[in-house]
């Protein structure tokens, strides 16, 4: 990475975006112009104004105070699945590449099995199992997150097994437990890194799915994907409802992505 340049145009977007997104968040109580749960139905499906930027929903409230809240509910479920898919993939992951035989067989037959169910179909058929609710929805895409982290840290640590630096660590009476976490996952975190940012923008999309579907954050929370759903009957008459949670779903899944492709570059490109 010696004499690269890591801002790019497309990063610096991507960032900006991002850290308005965490600002929102952690300031969404401060800076919604309105109680995002209250009612008022009288000025149901009402058109954008000076008063209510982004008009208001079937039940009167406000799009946009709901919106400014929705954004810490896909932060919290983004940061959330991904930390522990991260960690829970890369323990596994590491343990079968740093052991291999009869271990990595058995964990990457258990791998390959996750892998081979299309993730948001398995979430969906895990929270129609559990019902909806935050914590179902968690388990449901920790579920199906880990499993692409591990088989990418297990390919991580069997290409380092031969260098010198773990070669000298065994030499010198390094053990497995000491090669898996001072070793082989520190010199695995750029592409993990790249994974986990591509993931994000993925779980941060079927948060919104799941909840679209009904089967994730459930009313009265507000969650783009749920604001969607109740938008989609009302295209015609009030399209605000589904343009403005659709173009924030949009913009941060987007610039999510344009880190990870900035990231990719640094760490993966020779």
């Amino acid at each position: 990475m010696r004499g690269r340049k890591i801002f790019s145009f497309g990063m610096a977007i991507g960032v900006a975006v991002i850290f308005l997104a965490v600002l929102t968040a952690l300031l969404a109580s401060r800076v919604a112009p309105h109680d995002p749960y209250q009612q008022e139905l009288i000025f149901g499906l009402e058109p954008p104004s000076a008063g209510h930027p982004m008009g208001r929903d079937l039940l009167g409230r406000d799009v946009l105070s709901r919106i400014i809240h929705g954004t810490r509910t896909s932060l919290i479920v983004g940061v959330v699945v991904v930390g522990i898919s991260l960690i829970a993939g890369a323990l596994v992951g590491a343990v079968s590449g740093a052991f291999g035989g009869w271990v990595d067989l058995a964990v990457m037959r258990v791998t390959d099995v996750a892998l081979a169910f299309p993730g948001l179909l398995l979430a969906v058929g895990v929270m129609a199992a559990l019902g909806p609710g935050f914590g179902n929805l968690l388990f449901a895409l920790c579920l199906t997150g880990w499993a692409s982290y591990a088989r990418l840290a297990r390919g991580q640590i069997i290409a380092l097994r031969e260098r010198e630096f773990v070669t000298a660590a065994i030499s010198a009476g390094a053990g497995k437990t000491r090669l898996i976490f001072f070793h082989y996952l520190p010199n695995s975190a750029g592409p993990l890194l790249v994974e986990a940012t591509f993931g994000m923008a993925g779980v941060i999309i079927a948060e919104a799915g799941l909840s679209f579907l009904g089967l994730g954050i459930q009313p009265p929370e507000p969650s783009w994907g749920s604001m969607l759903n109740e938008g989609r009957a009302f295209l015609l008459v009030a399209p605000h409802l589904t343009i403005f949670p659709g173009l924030c779903l949009m913009s941060l899944a987007l610039a999510v992505n344009l880190v990870g492709d900035r990231l990719r570059e640094i760490f993966l490109t020779k």
